[in-house]
């Protein structure tokens, strides 16, 4: 494996201007250092409203109107026959199956094209079409921590790998040894970080042809949350909570701007559910305001993919110190959904977390430390780096708790994340 190949060929220290000015080995890290910054020395979320697509389109079929049901055990048969019909479908109006960008399956039965306006109205008055919803250009909102440092290589230092203050809070390392993945939809992943396990064999890019599928991460946001996860244990950078973990980059963000699409994002959770097996795991770091940016189609694939196929997913709250139901698809409230706050060192609620139900853990999400594109590494902070913490416990099995989130706003009380050294729990499905 290329990753084993750099562990070996690379010892690394790692020199981080002003937070990590004299740390020497992971033995010798006070994380206390590491973590005692406020939210003053944070970057501001960032922001942008959602834009309608013109022209593009994503149609929901009514399923009872449809000539076959949906069989969870047989994706890619109900997807065959979804396919079939639709081609069916659009004959009926002169339209090509070429034309379709996407099509689902098994969140919800549908498709995403380009339609004119007569088309559109035409495809309304069917009994077959339950609703035709303007596909949106979608940005993700996250906070942003300082900038990514280059590690250089150094032939002095034996073990310049750091354990993550938050990594070591809810009990890890831990060697991952199974069979199980952790699916990140995100941003893509950094291929060539010497410090993850990249599974880019069972990788998804929702917006090129199969033949040009692209995985790597053009923002980093996606191999931050992928290092939190899984950065192997090899002696430097950093180390994951399931060290060594295959993390499977399902790319609905492009560009360094993180750009997606309604049709996107759904076209990245429909291919989990498609390829996933029972007991995996997806990271979902992203959401939006649900009174603002709606997205009830999200919400449905999440909970019924997740619980057709037996799929955790691990959803970040937010970042607007909102109560926990007011994002999607954070309050998608499933049972084998966990929705994560973020908590600093002290098992506070971070300043911007969100809380309250369906938040099943907290989690650390202040100045978390791990891997960034370009083969870098960063602090970062935010419920996007709260949800990973949780995904990594949860590839082993059942997650514990050792405590409850301190200073929460309301009446209500998030255990936080742990796992005891030598609790194996594989095979457990409750949270």
């Amino acid at each position: 494996m290329k990753n084993h190949f750099f562990s070996h060929l690379f010892i690394i220290h790692v020199f981080v201007s002003t937070l990590f000015i004299g740390l020497t080995s992971c033995q010798d890290i006070n994380q206390e250092d590491l973590i005692s910054l406020d939210h003053s020395n944070l970057h501001s979320i960032s922001y942008q409203e959602s834009q309608v697509i013109d022209g593009q389109y994503i149609v929901v079929y009514q399923e009872e109107r449809l000539n076959f049901r949906v069989d969870p055990n047989d994706y890619q048969g109900s997807h065959e026959l979804l396919r079939k019909e639709t081609n069916e479908f659009l004959s009926r109006y002169g339209i090509v199956e070429d034309s379709i960008s996407q099509l689902y399956s098994m969140g919800f039965q549908g498709f995403a094209m380009k339609l004119s306006e007569d088309e559109k109205n035409e495809m309304l008055s069917d009994p077959k079409v339950k609703v035709i919803i303007p596909d949106k250009k979608r940005f993700l909102n996250i906070q942003q921590g300082n900038r990514p440092v280059k590690e250089s290589p150094s032939i002095e230092i034996e073990n310049t790998q750091i354990v993550p203050w938050g990594v070591k809070r809810v009990g890890g390392p831990f060697e991952y040894k199974g069979t199980r993945k952790v699916w990140v939809i995100d941003t893509g992943i950094d291929l060539n970080h010497p410090d993850l396990n990249v599974d880019h064999r069972h990788g998804f890019d929702a917006y090129n042809d199969r033949r040009n599928w692209d995985f790597n991460d053009e923002h980093g946001h996606g191999t931050h949350v992928a290092g939190t996860i899984g950065a192997l244990d090899n002696h430097f950078g950093v180390v994951g909570v399931a060290a060594g973990v295959p993390v499977v980059p399902i790319k609905v963000f492009f560009g360094p701007r993180a750009e997606a699409t309604d049709s996107g994002i759904l076209a990245g959770v429909e291919y989990v559910g498609r390829m996933a097996r029972p007991g995996d795991v997806a990271n979902l770091s992203f959401g939006w305001d649900d009174s603002t940016e709606p997205f009830p189609l999200l919400e449905e694939a999440v909970l019924r993919i997740s619980e057709r196929r037996k799929i955790w997913m691990v959803i970040a709250s937010g970042n607007s110190r909102l109560p926990g139901n007011t994002f999607t698809p954070a309050r998608v409230n499933g049972e084998y959904t966990i929705t994560v706050s973020a908590t600093d060192a002290s098992d506070r609620l971070a300043w911007f977390s969100h809380f309250g139900h369906p938040i099943k853990f907290g989690a650390p999400g202040v100045n978390v430390f791990s891997t960034w594109r370009g083969g870098t590494y960063r602090n970062s902070s935010g419920t996007s780096m709260s949800a990973p913490h949780v995904a990594g416990l949860r590839v082993f099995g059942s997650i514990e708790s050792d405590g409850y989130v301190k200073n929460y706003p309301i009446d209500y009380l998030d255990p936080v994340a742990f796992r005891s050294k030598g609790f194996e729990g594989m095979g457990h499905i409750k949270p």
